[in-house]
């Protein structure tokens, strides 16, 4: 399944991609260079809302990739 978006903070530090099937899901990566973490799984615009203000990025700070 391909993402239908996908963001990076402009630090570079986390990717976010966006799923729709059959709800919408967020996969938000931790990125350090050639590396990635496993995905944490979000459900919903609520859940990336609380994850971005727990973690301090505001929706200027994401660029697409």
């Amino acid at each position: 399944m391909d993402p239908s978006a996908v963001w990076r903070d402009k630090n570079h530090r986390w990717r976010i991609e966006a799923y729709r099937a059959p709800d919408l899901r967020f996969a938000v990566f931790a990125t350090n260079g050639p590396t990635e973490s496993a995905p944490l799984w979000l459900f919903g615009m609520a859940a990336l809302a609380r994850w971005l203000m727990t973690h301090a990025i505001s929706l200027d700070d994401l660029e697409t990739d």
